[in-house]
């Protein structure tokens, strides 16, 4: 028999058992957290389980929007553990042929977006979410489609651990040898096309000296070369790389400031509430900027964005993220910190 996914929220019990498929990647998940909380505040009584990929679980640690993370560690085993699941509702976030598997292995009537592959398939479909707006926003729309009547995202969240803090803390102080004004500085991303050049990077922490913060540079699996290169650099940046979400999660929420590319630690740093400057190359910023934060998003127009940033298409090299200037990022940082900007000294990194 198949349901009606219009207010379909208020027609489920109370203390509905409700599986969320959202597999990827570490901002997708970050950006749930939004209209998660919205739905948790006018169903309280609603138990919500999120199926994601287990490289990206810990982006829901200690949230208590979730009463439950499976993380999917193979899909073998994975569709053996959901065979034995029953849910209330479940509602396929992610679209693919994976994602489909999943929600139909677990019992319980399984809804997806009607423009999904196998849409035929589902219990039931809800509208396309909204492409033109941001992505807590479109997924909110979602939710109001099925019942949520908050039309606000509202921030991300990601809960302090206070342990992880306090190591965080003391690792910090052995690194500057007392307490310092840091800011956490990313330079990595998935793609050429979303990584700003590493010498404007460079050209930047040092101007950040200047201004009397130290500078933290952080890296993902796989990016640990790209922040000793910018080491190099500021000869007393602190490198650490091989944090788990959580403990990157306590740095940054450390942090007067944080500067990175579009990636999920820039969601990350949105989700702890720490002022960010998002550099923004080939991807949509409309969809994708920080949500809910005092932020800038230093971006220049290009007619071709966004596109899919797998590689530039109109050029050899991606012109929209070499056209951000080390002086446009300089001024986000301004703008956001308040410091006064004396030292900035774009003519001699020629970075202008």
């Amino acid at each position: 028999m198949r349901v009606i996914t219009r207010d379909l929220f208020t027609h489920l019990p109370a203390d509905a058992r409700i599986l969320l498929i959202r597999l990827r990647s570490m901002g997708d998940c970050l950006l749930l957290t939004s209209p998660v909380r919205a739905l948790k505040s006018e169903f309280p009584g609603f138990r919500v389980s999120v199926l994601v990929d287990a490289r990206f679980a810990a982006c829901f640690s200690g949230n208590p929007d979730f009463d439950e993370v499976i993380p999917a560690a193979g899909k073998a085993d994975t569709l053996r553990r959901l065979l034995t699941r029953r849910f209330d509702l479940i509602v396929n976030l992610h679209g693919g042929p994976t994602s489909f598997l999943y929600a139909l292995a677990a019992r319980g009537p399984a809804v997806g977006a009607e423009h999904y592959q196998y849409a035929s398939l589902y219990r039931a479909t809800f509208p396309k979410p909204d492409g033109a707006i941001h992505t807590a926003a479109s997924t909110l729309g979602t939710f109001r489609w099925m019942g949520v009547r908050g039309d606000t995202p509202p921030p991300l969240r990601f809960e302090r651990d206070e342990l992880l803090a306090a190591r965080v803390s003391k690792q910090l102080a052995t690194a500057f040898g007392q307490p310092s004004t840091y800011a956490v500085v990313h330079p990595a991303a998935l793609m050429d096309t979303k990584r700003w050049p590493l010498d404007r990077f460079s050209a930047l922490t040092s101007w950040l000296r200047h201004q009397e913060m130290r500078i933290v540079v952080t890296s993902g699996p796989g990016e640990e070369a790209l922040a000793h290169q910018l080491q190099q650099s500021v000869s007393d940046a602190v490198v650490i790389t091989g944090l788990s979400i959580p403990e990157l999660a306590e740095l940054i929420r450390g942090a007067r400031l944080y500067i990175g590319n579009d990636s999920g630690p820039m969601h990350l740093a949105t989700a702890v509430g720490t002022r960010t400057v998002a550099i923004w190359g080939s991807s949509s910023s409309v969809r994708w900027h920080p949500w809910g934060v005092e932020h800038r998003v230093v971006q220049n127009p290009f007619a071709c964005n966004p596109c899919p940033g797998y590689r530039c298409l109109v050029a050899p090299t991606p012109l929209c993220i070499e056209s951000v200037t080390v002086e446009q990022v300089q001024k986000a940082v301004i703008e956001l910190t308040g410091v006064t900007g004396s030292s900035v000294r774009d003519s001699e990194s020629g970075h202008t």
